[in-house]
């Protein structure tokens, strides 16, 4: 008696590619590893009676610092999670973010595909995580370039009262630096290593502006960059130059006011159909069913879903100003 094996393709797929991420997840650990051990074999070497007399106590123990674990599960990232991660101040690198998602989504594939989940769970529930700390870190960045925009025009004036008292303009960014809370303090101590490494304050800012992509970080870099150009009092030049980035975050402000009763109402009628169907199904048990098992239902269905993110994306982009 013939039997034949029948093997259900959906399924040969998605074991195929767990197959080849999973071999790909342990090519880069082993890489990584190997990476650390020859780090760790170089630092051994620098650490030689000879150099560790020339080194000073915070030197000799930088290089001694371990290599950190996670980094043995870090993916190379793309630009964007890069600048979201390091805006975030999430306290891990952007390529381990990566590797960190990717991996748990590969695991929630082969958990759905091990229970014989439904096929749209088993493709919803990887895209859903990887989707969701996207977005969440999306959203503390927003948080973060907020804060930081609303903290600029304050570093502005210190640096303004530094430069007036006669201090030169590395000293006005490390006072910055020093006395402004996170996270306006954090990137002006990296424009002030970049500025000891020999970069120009606009060239360092430039570095920022990339990450933050705020109109008044371009301002501020161009008023600088003229300066160096044609001369005159930098301090006078910010000042004018704040005057104006106050002018714009009063703007903001003023509008964010005018359209809150906009943005609540789109709120509001974005909620209003789950409400309506949840109390159609309390009160009238059933009623919705065509909607899941009739395919003109199903089709309205999405069509009404594809909508509504229409509607409030539209509500959205009406009420913001542009940066």
């Amino acid at each position: 008696m013939n039997h034949t094996l029948s093997i259900d393709p959906t399924y040969l797929a998605l074991t195929l590619l767990l197959t080849v991420v999973t071999g790909i997840v342990l090519t880069r650990l082993y890489s990584r590893l190997r990476w650390n051990r020859q780090v760790k074999e170089r630092v051994k070497e620098a650490l030689s009676p000879a150099l560790s007399q020339t080194l000073g106590p915070s030197d000799q123990k930088l290089l001694k610092e371990r290599v950190p674990v996670s980094s043995a599960i870090a993916i190379k990232a793309p630009a964007f999670i890069s600048d979201l991660v390091a805006m975030s101040g999430l306290g891990m690198d952007a390529s381990e973010f990566t590797g960190l998602v990717l991996i748990s989504a590969c695991l929630s594939l082969l958990g759905a595909n091990y229970f014989e989940a439904p096929l749209w769970l088993t493709l919803l529930l990887p895209l859903a995580i990887l989707a969701l700390p996207i977005i969440i870190l999306k959203i503390k960045a927003q948080a973060v370039r907020r804060k930081f925009q609303e903290q600029l025009p304050d570093a502005i004036d210190l640096m303004v009262s530094v430069l007036r008292s006669g201090h030169s303009l590395p000293q006005a960014v490390k006072s910055i630096a020093s006395d402004c809370p996170a996270p306006l303090s954090i990137e002006f101590a990296h424009i002030d290593q970049r500025m000891n490494l020999g970069l120009t304050l606009s060239e360092a800012l430039a570095f920022v502006q990339q990450r933050y992509k705020l109109t008044e970080l371009d301002l501020i870099g161009r008023a600088v960059a003229i300066q160096a150009e044609v001369g005159g009092s930098l301090a006078e030049l910010l000042d004018k130059t704040n005057v104006t980035l106050r002018g714009r975050l009063k703007l903001k402000r003023q509008i964010g006011v005018l359209t809150t009763q906009s943005r609540l109402t789109g709120f509001i009628v974005g909620l209003l159909p789950i409400f309506l169907a949840t109390a159609l199904e309390v009160l009238s048990p059933g009623y919705l069913n065509p909607l899941f098992t009739n395919e003109t239902g199903k089709l309205l269905l999405i069509l009404a879903i594809g909508l509504q993110f229409l509607g409030m994306f539209l509500m959205k982009k009406m009420t913001e100003v542009k940066a």
